[in-house]
């Protein structure tokens, strides 16, 4: 038996969304910094394995805006 105190909880949100566009469409709007920018934020985005990079937005009270990432 484990202590389920000593792991740490494992959660996961799970998104589904059937597109009614051709699969180039999407895969464009969610690989192409502008098109990314266009309705998530500001980015550095580049489709490359181990590119780091950031979204950026508007900071508030508690956070500098910026979100670092890693094309994994």
């Amino acid at each position: 038996m484990t202590d389920a105190a000593a792991q740490p909880a494992v959660k996961s949100i799970v998104v589904e969304r059937v597109m009614p566009h051709p699969p180039e469409k999407v895969w464009r709007a969610l690989t192409q910094s502008e098109m990314i920018a266009a309705f998530l934020m500001q980015n550095d985005f580049q489709p490359v394995v181990g590119h780091r990079f950031n979204f950026r937005a508007k900071p508030v009270m508690g956070w500098n805006g910026i979100t670092d990432c890693e094309v994994l």
